[in-house]
């Protein structure tokens, strides 16, 4: 007798988009849903249709009919330009398509015939935001197929949004908060990347709170154990590391936040070194830090932006720095950076708000100085001991590894199937 294999959707949009963080999380479900017997189907977005088989199953691309997402249809020449950025533009679009313009895109996938087809007979669909957009194409789906919808928020929709609008217009929070609402009670389940994310989401739904689930994101696939690293001379030129973007990542995420903070922390011993802000940083970015660079000077550190670097690169640059730098200007987020950065056994650097999610991973973290972004003052447990890049001792928590995370996935996935034959 032929067992038919169990099948998922993953509906991400941002699939292969070069730079996109939440690809490490899709790519995390796919291998999880694969080990545990599921053929995949990743439906994303492209140039032009097309089909890709991977081991873990069917990658299915959906054109674009607005262009956004580029370099992805399998073949597929770009020749075109990439637009100049323009406000005025981007305002009026953000306005124009609710939830955002990714939205057309996410229609168009949710009546594709190739879609559909490969969706009937499937477990489950997963939908990943940001955007949000995936949310309403992974749902439209759902009941096109009558297949289960699982949302999993990276970001909270209406708690801490990233867009501008909903923070601004109390109608557009009022319209998308109609449209969460309506998707998040038809989901069998909700997952969110934090214990904070998690009661802001069922303090405003309290009857969805039975479905919430809290998965982080996790550290990289394969991480290596970190090994204790050799004091440096005193002497020695220090190089010390931040990986990423800052206000492009969230409007709050202002690089003086961090930057002011560490100049106190490094005037504390005298020392020399490099600070290396490495990722593409804006020109408004780059405007906040220039003033940095003499005030840093005049105590023998120089800052340098030297742009993005390949993944692999970086990964090698932060496990050997001497120390590492993070910025969370958010009580909720977890920044994917962070689980990057611990594994490598470096000391970190962290400015956030006290009691934020970061801060209640970070105060258990020995490696870890941790600065409150609102007082600007650093934490009892780790004030007065020189600079934060002495420090020898670190911890890597398990809870965060592959295997860990793995486990709650599938315990989750599992259940809503038992459920389903139930029913």
């Amino acid at each position: 007798m032929t067992v038919t294999p169990k099948k998922a959707i993953l509906f991400a949009p941002d699939w292969r988009r070069e730079g996109c963080v939440g690809n490490y999380r899709t790519d995390r479900f796919a291998r999880w849903l694969a080990e545990d017997g599921y053929d995949v189907v990743v439906v994303c977005a492209g140039l032009s249709y097309g089909e890709r088989q991977h081991a873990w199953g069917l990658e299915i691309v959906v054109r674009d009919p607005l262009g956004f997402h580029r370099n992805t249809s399998p073949g597929a020449i770009d020749y075109a330009p990439p637009r100049k950025p323009n406000r005025l533009r981007r305002a009026v679009v953000e306005w124009v398509f609710n939830p955002g313009p990714p939205i057309v895109w996410a229609r168009a996938a949710a009546k594709f015939p190739a879609v559909v087809k490969a969706t009937l007979g499937a477990e489950l669909i997963l939908s990943s935001s940001p955007p949000e957009s995936a949310h309403v194409g992974a749902w439209m789906l759902s009941r096109r197929t009558g297949v289960p919808l699982i949302v999993d928020m990276r970001d909270g929709w209406l708690d801490e949004p990233l867009k501008r609008l909903l923070r601004t217009s109390a109608l557009r929070r009022w319209r998308e908060g109609r449209m969460e609402s309506r998707i998040l009670g038809e989901a069998k389940a909700i997952q969110v990347t934090s214990d904070v994310w998690k009661k802001l989401l069922c303090d405003r739904y309290p009857a969805f709170a039975s479905k919430v689930h809290v998965l982080t994101n996790g550290y990289p696939h394969h991480t290596a154990t970190p090994q204790p690293q050799p004091p440096k001379l005193s002497n020695g030129e220090f190089v010390l590391i931040h990986a990423g973007r800052f206000i492009q990542s969230r409007s709050t995420q202002c690089p003086d936040l961090l930057l002011e903070p560490l100049l106190h922390n490094l005037s504390s011993m005298p020392s020399s070194g490099t600070i290396r802000l490495i990722g593409p940083l804006s020109i408004d970015e780059l405007t906040i830090i220039e003033p940095f660079k003499p005030r840093f000077a005049t105590i023998g550190w120089s800052i340098e932006c030297p742009g993005s670097l390949p993944r692999s690169e970086l990964m090698a640059q932060l496990a050997k720095a001497d120390g590492l730098l993070l910025l969370s200007a958010s009580h909720a987020a977890l920044p994917s950076k962070l689980f990057e950065y611990i594994p490598t056994g470096r000391p970190l650097f962290v400015v956030t708000y006290e009691g934020s999610a970061t801060w209640s991973v970070c105060v258990s973290l020995p490696q870890a100085t941790l600065i409150d972004a609102t007082l600007k003052t650093t934490h009892p447990n780790v004030a007065n001991q020189g600079p934060f890049y002495t420090k020898s001792t670190f911890q890597v928590p398990p809870e965060f590894c592959e295997q860990s995370l793995a486990q709650s996935f599938k315990k989750l996935v599992n259940s809503l199937a038992e459920n389903a034959n139930y029913d």
